[in-house]
């Protein structure tokens, strides 16, 4: 079974405070590591995460220009220069905020590694990164500023090969990851064996995380959410304060919940937390809606749970 870890190393909004740093969140997914925005602090708090390892973090993605989610994107990549980093380094960030940060990376940090910047459409979807194993789409948030959430999805594995079929038939090995990728095979007197009678589909499913950034509610986002497994959505606000939600293009605890069950996730994690309220209130405020509803907290391990035929989380 393949991991699929989120470490969130802050779920605060605005300020860092004694009990929250701002927004970070790294994905551990087939042992390859993506930040989340990158908040002040954030290479202190990855040290401190044991299971977290900077060598294998090659890609940042940032939603958007505010500084309470990517103030600390300079200071981390400094440590990383001290640290001896050599290997490429991706980021992905909005149109407006990439000339600013190249200009503050630039000033103040030397980086002997190539930075890869690439440049975030916050107006409509698009499949941002991937890989043979999995995918990111870029997700539109309703902020006031350009901004973008991000979908994590995993591939379907390929089908499992029927070693006693393909040996019945004598098929060379050349040709069975072809097979495994789905293709028929032809015999040499031209017969075509079907996929279906040479392999057979693997137990384990498909698992994905979408990470909401700061944002009004959104129905726009419905559709390409539909049935993720995982869902984080910010809280800025009890729905007591909706009209300064809505002036300030944020999120109420019961709105975030009202997109975890129009969409259908199986689980629901909320975060990005005012100074103003205590998380619990929020958290009881979403679970009146969407009772599969956990509050982030800063250290938090969220491990997706295993998706098979026969038993989905």
């Amino acid at each position: 079974m393949t991991k699929f870890e989120i470490t969130i190393l802050g779920c605060g909004a605005a300020l860092p405070t004694l009990r929250h740093f701002t927004t970070t969140q790294v994905l551990n997914i087939h042992e390859k590591f993506f930040m989340l925005d990158c908040c002040e602090a954030a290479q202190i708090l990855f040290l401190k995460a044991d299971q977290l390892k900077f060598g294998k973090l090659d890609h940042i993605f940032i939603s958007h220009r505010h500084g309470d989610h990517c103030f600390g994107l300079p200071c981390l990549l400094s440590s990383m220069s001290l640290m001896g980093r050599v290997a490429p380094l991706h980021l992905y960030m909005t149109p407006d905020l990439e000339p600013q940060m190249r200009q503050v990376i630039d000033f103040f940090c030397h980086i002997p590694f190539e930075i890869v910047f690439h440049t975030l459409n916050p107006d409509q979807p698009e499949r941002i990164y991937e890989d043979k194993e999995m995918v990111v789409e870029s997700i539109p948030m309703n902020h006031g500023v350009p901004c973008c959430g991000f979908l994590f999805k995993e591939k379907q594995k390929p089908n499992r090969l029927l070693r006693e079929k393909t040996d019945a038939y004598d098929i060379p090995v050349t040709q069975l990851a072809k097979i495994k990728d789905g293709a028929d095979y032809v015999l040499p007197n031209g017969t075509v064996i079907p996929n279906s009678k040479l392999t057979e589909p693997i137990d384990e499913l498909p698992k994905s995380y979408a990470f909401c950034s700061d944002t009004l509610f959104n129905p726009n986002m419905f559709e390409q959410l539909r049935d993720v497994d995982v869902l984080y959505h910010e809280t800025t606000f009890s729905d007591a304060d909706i009209d300064r939600a809505v002036e300030w293009k944020h999120s109420t605890a019961k709105q975030a919940a009202e997109t975890a069950r129009a969409i259908n996730t199986k689980q629901l994690i909320i975060g990005h937390y005012s100074t103003r309220y205590d998380e619990a209130a929020l958290l009881a405020e979403a679970q009146a809606v969407f009772p599969n509803t956990i509050a982030a907290y800063d250290g938090m391990v969220f491990t997706l749970p295993e998706k098979t035929r026969s038993l989905e989380f």
